[in-house]
């Protein structure tokens, strides 16, 4: 907290650390400690002096989406953004791209389930590339946020809800569409039903789920794992 330190002529620094990458270690320091409040607020302000220091905006995006501190969309919005920083060699993008996953199968504001697979094989990719670069590893020793991605897609097979138009425009409440029919409405003009196990999937009659669900039912289970395993995720 005392700036002057930084100075090129002070024998303590000497400009070894920089103001950000100094916040940058307190936060490291923080969260050992436990003190991620105190740690998100340390990189937060590494980024108000340089926004374009992805490793404290990866760093924080990682706290946000492993302690739910944040929603879905903007911990989309950061990994988008990390993406978009980072190196395609950077060994950061296999949780970037597992983050991406987990967002959009989670959340039906972020994209259709085919725009979750397109992140979880970038993730796959991403990760045999971190290995050939760095040494291969166990599978116990993969990121928690790899792992989890893993599990969700496990067993999902090749099942896609391209019916579901998932739509967000200006930030504005998501719009859905019945996943049987593509109706908007129920007849009556009532808002569409969610389906309570996965809460993703929306219908506009009790006949219209009930007809889906022998194609809903695989990735539903998906869908609700992922709900049960959100708060798991730690990195």
């Amino acid at each position: 907290d005392h700036p002057e330190i930084e100075a090129p002529n002070c024998p303590v620094l000497g400009g070894c650390l920089t103001r950000k990458a100094l916040l940058y270690q307190k936060c490291t320091l923080r969260m050992a400690l436990g003190d991620y409040k105190g740690a998100m607020k340390d990189l937060t302000n590494a980024l108000k002096i340089d926004e374009f220091y992805t490793q404290a905006r990866e760093s924080r995006a990682c706290v946000w989406a492993g302690r739910n501190l944040k929603d879905d969309a903007t911990v989309h919005s950061e990994f988008l953004r990390i993406i978009s920083e980072n190196h395609v060699d950077n060994r950061g993008n296999e949780v970037a791209y597992a983050f991406l996953a987990i967002t959009t199968l989670g959340n039906s504001s972020l994209g259709t389930f085919r725009d979750a697979k397109a992140w979880h094989d970038k993730m796959l990719a991403a990760s045999k590339r971190r290995d050939e670069i760095y040494g291969k590893r166990r599978q116990d020793e993969l990121p928690p946020a790899v792992k989890s991605a893993k599990r969700n897609f496990l067993g999902a097979g090749n099942v896609d809800i391209a019916g579901v138009e998932r739509i967000s425009i200006g930030g504005e409440k998501t719009k859905q569409v019945c996943l049987k029919c593509g109706a908007k409405t129920f007849a009556d003009g009532g808002r569409l039903s969610k389906c309570i196990r996965c809460k993703s999937a929306y219908y506009c009659s009790r006949e219209c789920q009930v007809e889906d669900w022998k194609d809903h039912k695989q990735l539903c289970k998906v869908l609700k794992k992922d709900l049960q395993m959100k708060p798991k995720i730690v990195n």
